[in-house]
């Protein structure tokens, strides 16, 4: 990933050593060293879109790959470590029937040239829990099926941020060891890093950054001042370790050299009795498991470029939204191939992951320009677009077999993708044919009720409609109790008059008085129903939630603000002049209020940005959605963020992670950023990157926000949601026509944030906020069903995979790798053991636990499912 560059546009002939911190230059003695057992590893940090475009990176790693052989196979004590399987698979691919494949295979089985266990260089926090093990299973799967080795370690370079149940996903795929090169705590290099389940891995952190190696000249002449160097570095990090010291070399695509090989023996010679080795990084850990004393650290540590999240709001969210279409298509598609409906496409998964992987590299702004990121993009786009195709097939295979009763319908088949049962807003298309000619639906235009199974009406609103051979619908209406993936279905019949049903709220509207008072104070528009009373100042735009069950104010003065800038850049430059900069309101007004909902309008303008606010009440729902459009261009530094004041003064805040949940605190203790390239610390300490929700309360009551976006800033009794954030240059130095050219983000476009507000007695167990999260994140799906005739075999509302323990989350139910089984994963949100059968296609079914990878463990058949505190299990379930 880019590191701040300066203005001068001479710094690219500075390679990678401009990315690192600068280091004292002590000189002592080179017979002072300490005694000390040093592990080298060569290796090249093979980065995907930063060095070139995707093609000239992978080129350039098959540049790297082949001189690591050559130096190899002339030197016995040469070892190389490949970080990612994506550059040994183009490797592998381009380089067919030639010696140089040949020789990989035979180093990599001799365990001299090390492959990676995982298939690209991901981010941690960002992806969902579901993303990492899929980048670890096909990096497994790979190295296991082309080069016959199973590797051990995960080697995380550059990485600005680590997710806390990575320990537990790592320690199930059978990975125990990882390296981290960024953040993690100083004060020691070598720890167990242990999961909220219990489970652990041994880690290695390289606080002298990834590059370290590189920074010491190991590949030159070692004269006096790289030696007192080395000397010194070698002893600060000794001192924080009982184990040896690994110290590796490498950056951003660099190939290693001779004189390489020949400085550890030099080394050796001169620093004696510190000892170098030339290893790889599984050699190392076989030496370091065994030292004595190696302390144990938990928590997760926040990302340092959080910044991308707001500045890169083009790029990113698609690459969230890709992984979710594939879990839902995959979910569905495995429902379908288990009914012997449909076949699975486990081919077409498997490709689709991968690119969608490679769109959640961890580089931008490289020297691939424009179009590495436009392809990074495109790759996420192209697995939503395809994803979604797959789940629309297998939904239709399953809605098509509904049995209705009713002899003039059409059927609306409303489908769940998550494990527990759901009422929420369902928003579907309906087309209205007549029997014979699709004109013929006079009785529809007359009048329509919208029905469930046992016939009764169902409050519904269309948004809009369309025609030409016929009539075609937007509808939107309150699905409720919809089935743990599965589906209920809803019919819109004709009928002589269409049903009556109040309002979603009672309003009492201050711009009502505009007409007869007009000489005065403008006030609030009031919003009412069954759980809130929402309250909108016409002059402000804040907002204010009164929760009746609660009989309390339980947000205030929620609004849209942003903090002025100088100018810094999408990564860590954040240079603040400390003004806030507010939203003025030209507009407060009413846009709906039907049966289903309400909506209010809110216009404001933000240092010349037009900006939407609507705030939308449900029938019968007990949440708030807000949507926030912003009409962007560049050239304004500001920092854009919806602001959701805290009603408790010392709220605990709780969020969602990868696999589970986190609260303010859980933070590895002394971890930070510290490189140039990463925020200030103090600015980081308030930064999270939350996975769907964020929950501030007590043990009494407390509010859960759901949100699109997943940085979030603690500070000051206040939540603050990062939108969109101006930027006057990105770290890549950009030369035009002779100048310099400053490349300013995001790039113009209109931008949509949404967020959903609910509240509630007890804290988040208690609220289950996640629940609220991911179903914000998965709204559930409609299907129009239009054939009636047809025999059908499928009752109008059905469950295809019911568990009993309300702690247990489903994030992935597939056809198995291996086998016509299906593989089913669940892990646990509440903190709590659970206990419970496994229903799945309407009967109990009996299973076998597996590893990630989906491997049986030696436990035989189970009937009860008995999971861990946070702990991730998986299933194997035989289906016939």
């Amino acid at each position: 990933m880019p590191k701040t560059a300066s203005g001068n546009p001479l710094v690219w002939l500075l390679p990678a050593l401009w990315c690192l911190p600068a280091q004292p230059q002590a000189s002592p003695s080179p017979t002072e060293a300490p005694a000390a057992e040093v592990y080298l590893v060569p290796f090249s940090h093979l980065d995907l879109f930063w060095g070139g475009t995707r093609e000239e990176c992978l080129s350039r790693g098959n540049r790297i790959i082949t001189r690591a052989i050559q130096l190899a196979e002339r030197h016995p004590e040469f070892r190389f470590l490949l970080e990612d399987n994506v550059f040994v698979a183009n490797f592998v691919e381009s380089s067919r029937g030639t010696p140089e494949l040949e020789a990989l295979k035979r180093l990599v089985k001799e365990g001299r040239i090390e492959i990676a266990p995982k298939w690209a260089g991901i981010y941690q926090n960002l992806p969902r829990g579901e993303a990492q093990i899929r980048n670890l299973a096909y990096g497994k799967q790979y190295a296991r099926q082309v080069f016959g080795v199973d590797p051990k370690v995960a080697h995380l370079g550059d990485l600005p941020g680590y997710t806390w149940q990575y320990p537990q996903v790592l320690s199930k795929a059978g990975t125990p060891y990882m390296v981290m090169t960024r953040m993690g705590p100083p004060d020691r290099s070598l720890f167990r890093w242990k999961a909220p389940d219990g489970s652990s891995v041994l880690a290695w952190h390289s606080f002298k950054g990834y590059s370290w190696g590189v920074s010491l000249g190991l590949h030159r002449d070692l004269d006096e001042a790289r030696l007192a160097r080395l000397v010194k570095d070698v002893a600060d990090v000794q001192a924080t370790t009982s184990g040896p010291v690994f110290l590796a070399w490498g950056t951003d695509l660099w190939a290693p050299n001779e004189k390489l090989i020949e400085n550890a023996a030099f080394l050796n010679r001169q620093l004696a009795p510190t000892r170098f080795r030339l290893a790889t990084p599984a050699e190392y850990f076989q030496a370091a498991a065994s030292a004595p004393g190696i302390p144990e650290v938990t928590g997760e540590i926040p990302s340092s470029w959080a910044n991308i999240l707001t500045s890169m709001g083009h790029i990113w969210p698609p690459a969230l939204a890709a992984g979710d279409a594939l879990l839902n298509a995959e979910k569905f598609a495995a429902i379908s191939y288990a009914l012997g409906y449909s076949d699975y496409p486990e081919q077409e998964f498997e490709s689709l992951w991968r690119k969608a992987l490679e769109s959640m590299d961890h580089n931008n702004y490289g020297q691939g320009g424009e179009t590495g990121d436009e392809r990074k993009v495109g790759y996420a786009r192209f697995a939503i677009l395809r994803g979604g195709e797959i789940l629309r097939d297998s939904l239709r295979n399953i809605a098509e077999r509904v049995r209705s009763s009713l002899s003039r319908s059409h059927a609306v088949v409303v489908f769940n993708p998550l494990s527990w049962a759901r009422d929420d807003v369902v928003k579907a298309h309906v087309t209205l044919y007549g029997d014979v000619g699709a004109f013929d639906i006079g009785d529809y235009k007359r009048a329509m009720r919208l029905v469930d199974e046992a016939g009764t009406s169902v409050p519904f609103y269309v948004a809009e409609f369309s025609e030409n051979i016929s009539r075609a619908l937007e509808i939107v209406f309150i699905a409720r109790g919809v089935p743990s993936l599965g589906y209920k279905t809803y019919y819109l019949v004709p009928a002589e008059k269409a049903d009556d049903f109040p309002n979603a709220c009672d309003l009492k509207l201050d711009s009502d008085l505009d007409l007869k008072q007009p000489r005065r104070v403008v006030g609030a528009e009031v919003l009412e129903h069954e759980h809130y009373r929402v309250s909108v100042d016409r002059a402000t735009g804040r907002v204010e939630i009164f929760d009746k069950a609660l009989n309390r104010t339980v947000a205030k003065d929620l609004e849209i603000a942003a903090s002025e800038e100088r100018g810094g850049n999408p990564l860590a430059l954040e240079p603040q002049t400390g003004r806030t900069i507010i939203n003025v309101i030209s507009r407060v007004e009413l846009e709906e209020n039907n049966p289903v909902r309400t909506v209010m309008r809110i216009t404001g303008d933000l240092a010349g940005i037009p900006i939407v606010q609507r705030v939308t009440l449900y029938r019968g729902l007990k949440k708030i959605d807000f949507e926030n459009t912003v009409d962007w261009r560049p050239g304004r530094f500001l920092k854009i963020e919806q602001h959701f004041p805290c009603q408790h003064p010392n709220a605990q805040i709780r969020y969602g992670i990868p696999f589970g949940s986190a609260s303010a605190a859980d933070v590895v203790p002394n971890a930070g950023p510290h490189f140039s390239d990463e925020v200030p610390k103090e600015i980081w300490k308030q930064w999270r990157q939350i996975q769907d929700w964020v929950f501030a309360g007590n043990p009494e009551w407390g509010v859960t926000i759901s949100a699109d976006r997943q940085l979030i800033t603690l500070a000051d009794g206040v939540i603050r949601v990062g939108m969109l954030r101006g930027t006057r240059f990105n770290p890549l130095n950009i030369m035009r026509a002779g100048r310099l050219y400053l490349h300013q983000q995001p790039p113009a476009a209109t931008y949509v944030f949404r967020y959903s507000l609910t509240s509630g007695r007890g804290d988040w167990a208690a609220a289950k906020s996640w629940r609220a999260g991911m179903g914000f994140s998965t709204p559930l799906v409609a299907v129009a069903a239009l054939n009636e005739l047809s025999q059908k075999s499928l009752p109008p509302s059905q469950s295809f995979c019911t568990l009993g323990a309300d702690n247990l989350v489903v994030s992935a139910l597939k056809k198995a790798d291996r086998g016509g089984e299906v593989v089913l994963r669940v892990f646990e949100m509440r903190g709590a053991a659970a206990e419970t059968p496994l229903e799945l296609l309407g009967r109990k079914r009996s299973f076998r636990m597996t590893n990630l990878l989906e491997e049986e463990m030696r436990s035989g058949e189970q009937e009860t499912l008995r999971v861990s505190p946070y702990e991730i299990s998986t299933l194997r379930v035989r289906l016939r």
